[in-house]
């Protein structure tokens, strides 16, 4: 009899963490299926025109999280790509940081950018604003209290490039 009210009092406990543990690992829990929508809608490249005469960007964004971009002054003004990554800040919007590197007279300088980007209901359409910091040779981009020797910013407009059948 004893045996029988242990079991009893113990398999809707077993039970009960069973179940929870079983939704706490699925795949459903584990991932945020929103997000993953999101980087899905908004994965492609753009081109960005920068306003102020700021020329023109390409931007690819992919699904996980990652940017990469160039620039139409790029090679006039000896800077590298940008590469970085991106993150959800609003219902169609993201936050992301990027790096590139810059040949100066006394070395080679980093710049370290932060963009805000905004899509239409359709995620063919962006705006945003941008703003980056250059900093000197030796001197790491990603050091929060790291003095630039240049700031700038400037918004811009931009379209996702499209396959058409033209």
């Amino acid at each position: 009899m004893k045996y029988k009210r242990i079991l009893s009092h113990y398999t809707p406990v077993i039970c009960t963490t069973l179940l929870f543990l079983s939704i706490l690992c699925s795949d459903d829990a584990g991932a945020d299926k929103n997000n993953s929508i999101f980087g899905e809608n908004i994965a492609g490249t753009y081109l960005l025109n920068e306003d102020d005469d700021g020329g023109f960007r390409i931007v690819t964004i992919t699904a996980d999280g990652s940017c990469f971009g160039i620039h139409s002054y790029q090679f006039d003004n000896t800077f590298s790509n940008q590469q970085g990554s991106w993150k959800q800040t609003g219902e169609r919007k993201i936050t992301a940081r990027t790096l590139n590197f810059t040949l100066l007279d006394d070395g080679v300088g980093s710049s370290r950018f932060a963009y805000t980007v905004e899509f239409d209901n359709t995620f063919q359409q962006v705006s945003g604003h941008l703003s980056g910091k250059l900093f000197p040779p030796g001197t790491d981009p990603l050091d929060p209290v790291a003095v630039p020797i240049r700031t700038f910013s400037n918004t811009f407009s931009g379209k996702r490039l499209t396959v058409t059948d033209k």
